[in-house]
């Protein structure tokens, strides 16, 4: 069975409750003061079966200028909409009103109900459907089925019928994959339920036991149990209207406004990168403009941006930031209405590009990624956000861009870019990468033959991607490691300096505790300054050498043997001195001194006066 949301639309006094209750047997206005009052203040819900294979959930908004939030509120997730419009009155400005809300929100199929037939006379008649034909012509609703009807006398009703399952046929359906998202209108309490809240389900499939986040927040709950028109389900797909009863949630933490959502959200942004459309009659639309901003259930305010000019004309889409006074989770291609605060009135409409963008005033590079954005080409899109840097498939998914399998379907088409683990990486870019990479190891090679091996820290800054980049270019053959180290492959096989490096090393081993300098080893190898300085570092990175406070070195062996010593010392008596580990070596007082000071960097001795004892750790 299809499940579609079907919108009222039109002037207060219309006869849209009146009309509703006619099709489908319930009454919308459930507040006392709006039966006492005869006009809607709050949307109102109804069941509509057009059949067996057709359920619409018709959502009825009020009429009343004071309430176009409300209204916008509720015709947002609408798929087509029931247009009233009263025959005595004829087009009003809160049609006009409605009927172009209904326009910048994408609704792309009406129906229009003549209302009150019965007060007018054939010709009156005649030329109200003229009028509403000369309004609807430059709109989505020009060909839009228009049925006279007298809702009290249940005339017309069956004609009316008929047309709303032809508008439901030429209707497309709302995605039922992916993630759940339900824009909140209604929130409450029921004893022995819990929080329930009400929406209209905009698109993928909720289901019992299902956990959800609530956005803006932070508020996580399952599902208990699900309503659809009073009707208890397992699970509602998109475009049904669904009664959500959860679990550990406060009603508090998930007020009207707010959306819930199964996987993963898109985060809250203060800002949006829009196509901006203005209404014919509204003014031009000004760089710097104060406007309100409605997206769902959710308002807020917020300040226009022009991209592309000092501002955007009325018939002509211009590219805009949109900097909001709250953040908004939205979805690149949702819509947003924007009103003008004082006198209030809806001027245009908006099409989200980017939900996350940085701050910006429109460079040529930010006007082509938004162009590309409005195409909406998966594998372009994903081209251009690598372009950034390095994504993982879930930061795609988080920037609101496009949905998982969107994503999915897009990295496996050819969008110039490779896989490192979980990252994906513009082929560009790492050729680029590839290409300094192999610049600055070619020098350190070509100057310092000897240790021609680089640390990565000062390589490759420390980034959540670098280790799988790394991999993927000694994979690629362009790197070799070296320990901690990255170098050219073929490098670092200079046979001179691994003969000097041999001989040093041997000098050090026949007097492991004698009083060795570094800059003495230095001065003695038959190298130039810089090689035999790199000889050393080579050699105590490979763990051959041992470097000491106070520029003194010793073999690795010896100062194996000196940890030996002072373990074994400490095992017998508790701590070590000085005078103990230097007699125990037959060193100077400076070795042993350079000795222990090592050790204690090292974590292995911990001084105390004039002793050493072992470290918790290290005993």
């Amino acid at each position: 069975m299809r499940h579609l949301t079907l919108g009222t639309a039109g002037h207060v006094d219309h006869g849209k409750t009146t009309l509703v209750r006619a099709l489908t047997g319930t009454n919308t206005d459930r507040l006392e003061e709006e039966r006492r009052r005869g006009i809607s203040i709050v949307l109102g819900y109804a069941q509509l079966r057009l059949g067996d294979d057709l359920q619409i959930s018709v959502v009825d908004v009020p009429g009343h200028e004071r309430f176009v939030r409300t209204m916008v509120g509720g015709a947002t997730g609408i798929d087509f909409a029931l247009i009233c419009i009263a025959a005595d009155d004829g087009v009003m400005p809160q049609t006009r009103e409605h009927v172009a809300i209904l326009e910048l929100l994408g609704v792309a199929n009406a129906v229009v109900a003549l209302t009150k037939t019965d007060l007018v006379d054939p010709a009156a008649l005649t030329v109200v459907t003229a009028e509403i034909r000369q309004v609807l012509a430059t709109t989505p609703f020009a060909n839009a089925e228009i049925v006279a009807v007298q809702a009290p006398a249940n005339e017309g009703l069956d004609e009316l019928r008929a047309a709303l399952h032809k508008a439901a046929d030429a209707t497309s359906d709302r995605p039922s994959s992916g993630r759940a998202r339900l824009p909140i209108d209604r929130s409450f309490a029921l004893h022995g339920i819990g929080t329930v809240l009400t929406g209209t389900l905009w698109s993928g499939t909720l289901s019992v036991g299902d956990t959800v986040l609530i956005r803006p927040g932070r508020a996580e709950a399952r599902v208990r149990s699900l309503e659809v028109h009073g009707i208890a389900v397992e699970s509602a797909g998109a475009g049904s209207r669904v009664a959500a009863a959860l679990v550990g949630v406060e009603r508090a933490d998930a007020p009207p406004g707010t959306t819930l959502w199964t996987g993963q959200p898109a985060k809250a942004s203060y800002r949006l990168d829009v196509s901006i459309s203005v209404l014919a009659e509204a003014q031009a639309l000004d760089r710097g403009t104060l406007i309100e901003v409605l997206h769902g259930t959710f308002v807020t305010q917020g300040r226009v941006v022009t991209l592309e000019g000092d501002q955007i004309a009325p018939g002509t889409p211009g590219l805009a930031q949109l900097r909001l006074v709250r953040p908004i989770a939205a979805l690149r291609g949702d819509h947003v209405v924007l009103r003008r605060l004082a006198p209030p009135g809806t001027i245009a409409g908006a099409t989200v590009l980017d939900p996350q963008p940085l701050r910006h005033a429109g460079s040529n590079a930010d006007i082509e990624r938004l162009q590309l954005y409005a195409s909406g080409d998966p594998a372009e899109i994903v081209r251009a956000a690598l372009a950034a840097g390095p994504l993982r498939t879930d930061d795609l998914v988080d920037q609101g861009l496009l949905d998982l399998t969107d994503v999915e379907t897009a990295l496996k088409a050819d969008t110039g870019s490779l896989t490192l683990a979980d990252w994906h990486l513009a082929e560009t870019h790492y050729d680029a990468i590839r290409k300094t990479v192999s610049e600055r190891l070619t020098l350190r090679a070509r100057e310092h033959a000897a240790d021609p091996a680089v640390p990565l820290g000062s390589l490759l800054r420390k980034s959540p991607w670098r280790d799988a980049l790394i991999e993927r270019l000694v994979e690629d053959g362009a790197v070799e490691r070296d320990g901690a180290n990255i170098r050219l492959p073929g490098t670092g096989d200079d046979m001179q300096a691994s003969a000097v490096a041999d001989v040093a090393v041997a000098a050090l081993a026949r007097e492991p505790f004698a009083t060795h300098r570094q800059s003495d080893l230095a001065e003695a190898l038959p190298l130039p300054s810089d090689d035999a300085w790199a000889i050393i570092a080579l050699l105590d990175r490979s763990g051959r050498i041992t470097r000491l406070p106070d520029g003194l070195v010793v073999h690795h062996d010896a100062y194996d043997e000196a940890v030996r010593i002072v373990r074994a010392r400490c095992a017998d008596s508790g701590e070590v001195t000085l005078a103990q580990l230097r007699d125990a070596t037959s060193s100077s007082r400076k070795v042993a001194q350079a000795l222990l000071e090592r050790m204690d960097a090292d974590g292995i001795t911990l001084r105390t006066g004039d002793t050493r004892i072992l470290r918790r750790r290290s005993a």
